[in-house]
């Protein structure tokens, strides 16, 4: 936490976002105490969808701890998320389906609820997927009738 709070102290005019990448931080026993810690400080929460049930998965939890929001999307190839020497391509090379968007789309819509802004990331970053999917996740929001502002 020392290491969070240092970024905070360097970074006073900036919003900063934390993506937890260990999932103890997140555990059901401690995920409160880790996103009361960001609330009392400003930072805000990434929230991750991730492949599940790996040694390094964090859970899909849509949380807001500041006026700025993150979703990051990485996929969900298990296959490759916590093997090592996997490079970036191979990791992320994964489209996501309809179904899988829309799971998101009321986490997404009740952040922009609580926090002023909400930025949607898509790092599943093989051939076109992650734009794809950006247009996809875009086109299922404005379905559901929430305002966005995409941005490439």
């Amino acid at each position: 936490m020392h290491y969070i709070l240092e970024a905070r102290s360097r970074l006073p005019d900036y919003p900063i976002a934390v993506e937890f990448r260990q999932p103890s931080w997140l555990r059901e026993d401690h995920r409160q105490e880790t996103l009361d810690f960001l609330a009392e400080h400003g930072i805000a929460y990434t929230s991750v969808d991730e492949p599940q049930g790996t040694a390094a998965s964090v859970p899909p939890i849509a949380a807001s701890t500041s006026d700025l929001a993150v979703v990051r999307f990485h996929g969900r190839r298990t296959e490759t998320w916590d093997k090592r020497n996997v490079g970036v391509e191979e990791r992320f090379k994964y489209c996501y389906n309809e179904q899988e968007l829309s799971e998101w789309v009321p986490k997404i819509e009740a952040l922009a609820g609580e926090a002023k802004q909400v930025h949607v990331l898509m790092n599943n970053c093989y051939s076109d997927y992650g734009v794809r999917n950006a247009r996809q996740l875009t086109l299922l929001l404005e379905q559901d009738g929430a305002p966005v502002v995409a941005r490439a």
